[in-house]
């Protein structure tokens, strides 16, 4: 369950990750979900974040970098579980490089 929980999160985003985390026994399972539900909050949370920043701004140079980075951002996020996934499956427990560790 611990390499699919990272594979559960590009389909189903801090959900399907969160309640991997709540209902796992094994912790070897529940540390991989830790750090998935972490990156699947700061991916959700820093894409609502930067659709306020292109619906608010005004400035077209703006808009254009703020679409730059969240299509960066769309991008990562199936790398990350894609190689959190592989990590996983030869027995490592992988942290996602630029999410902080809210749970």
């Amino acid at each position: 369950m611990a390499t699919v929980v990272h594979l559960i999160g590009i389909f189903t985003g801090f959900v399907g990750a969160g309640l991997v985390y709540l209902i796992s026994d094994n912790e070897f399972t529940k540390s991989n979900a830790k750090n998935a539900l972490n990156w699947q909050i700061f991916f959700t949370v820093s894409f609502i974040a930067l659709l306020l920043v292109a619906m608010l701004d005004t400035f077209f140079s703006v808009l254009i970098a703020v679409i730059g980075i969240t299509l960066l951002f769309f991008i990562l996020n199936p790398a990350f579980c894609i190689w959190a996934t592989y990590r996983a499956n030869q027995g490592e427990d992988w942290k996602y490089p630029i999410a902080p560790q809210f749970i």
